[in-house]
């Protein structure tokens, strides 16, 4: 097996200096991705953030053959996670209402300036 590159539609592999995704054998791994499309923040709060990191992964996953029925883990970082634990947690069911994978969320410094969320994830393709 050799792992294959996943680019979402619109990504060009000059273009990027972390791989979106990258499958090998039925796994897909997604890079983190924080609440923004291309370089702004969706929003000042959780939720708006949130579903912009969720869609942002969403597009790997499609581009993969993959979908969120298929995710089995995934980690979330958020600047403030005692604040904003429940605003990630009603986006969060939104995206799975039954049966979630399993999820790690923690508190942790994120890269991007102002970004109050990053998340990661595994799927099976």
């Amino acid at each position: 097996m050799e792992k294959e590159l996943i680019l979402p539609p619109g990504t060009s592999r000059e273009s990027i200096t972390i791989a979106p995704g990258v499958k090998y054998g039925n796994l897909l791994f997604v890079s983190g991705s924080a609440g923004a499309k291309e370089g702004k923040l969706a929003g000042d709060d959780i939720e708006s953030q949130a579903r912009q990191a969720l869609e942002n992964l969403g597009r790997v996953l499609k581009a993969a053959g993959s979908s969120w029925d298929k995710v089995i883990k995934v980690n979330c970082y958020l600047t403030h996670a005692a604040r904003d634990f429940q605003g990630w947690n009603k986006v969060w069911k939104e995206y799975f209402p039954k049966d979630p994978p399993a999820r790690t969320t923690v508190g942790a410094d994120i890269a991007m300036q102002g970004a109050l969320i990053e998340v990661e994830l595994i799927a099976i393709v």
